[in-house]
This record gives C-alpha cells, structure tokens and sequence, in this order.
C-alpha cells in the first residue's frame, strides 16, 4: 500500500519535472541563457509527462481502491506541484537530476499492480 503511494508521489514529480524543465525559462537556468529545448524534446519530454501522472493516478487507484484513490491523487499532485515548483525557483539542476527517480518508481508501481 505505502509503496504504491511512494511511488505514485515520485511519478508526479517526475512528471512535473519533466513539464517544468522544457519550459524556456527553466531549460535557459539549465543550459544557459538563450537557449531553447529543441521541438522534439519538449513533445518528448511533455508525453512522458503525461504518462507519468497517467502511471501515478493508477498506482493511486491501486492503493486505495475507486472510492479514495483520486482523492489521494489529487493530494499527491499538489505536493509534487509544490515541491517541483519551488526546487524549480531554487534549484533546478536538483529537479533534472530528481526527474530521473520517476523510472524506477514506474517499474515499482507496476510490478505490484501487476502483484496486486
């Protein structure tokens, strides 16, 4: 159950991560100013972060069941909203290098979902 909302918590933020580090004032932090994500990334980079909330609301789904699982989720993408945004502000490099806990946290959730 706790590993399910874990990993549903670190898919959100991966998520937003990947939403919020293609945007063009974040990728500039990262990469220098003028730069700009090339268009195929940021459709990359924006799908997987549509996959990565659609994997989040069903490892929710999975924890606490139809009647209680989107409001968790709706619970869970607040504070990786929150989190993502304010590391945004203060620490970008730390959100890229974070983004990446969302992989193994996808492979957790559907293995026991898969168990489940």
């Amino acid at each position: 159950m706790s590993l399910l909302i874990g990993s549903s918590v670190a898919l959100a933020f991966s998520a937003f991560a990947a939403k919020g580090i293609v945007m063009d004032r974040h990728y500039a932090d990262l990469h220098g100013r003028g730069t700009e994500p090339a268009p195929a990334l940021r459709q990359r980079m924006r799908a997987l972060a549509w996959l990565g909330l659609a994997l989040s609301f069903a490892a929710c789904i999975g924890a606490s069941g139809w009647h209680i699982g989107p409001v968790l989720w709706c619970g869970v993408l607040s504070i990786a909203a929150w989190t993502v945004a304010v590391m945004l502000q203060y620490a970008p490099r730390k959100v890229a290098h974070g983004a990446w806990i969302g992989i193994p946290a996808a492979v957790l959730a559907c293995a026991l979902l898969l168990l489940h």
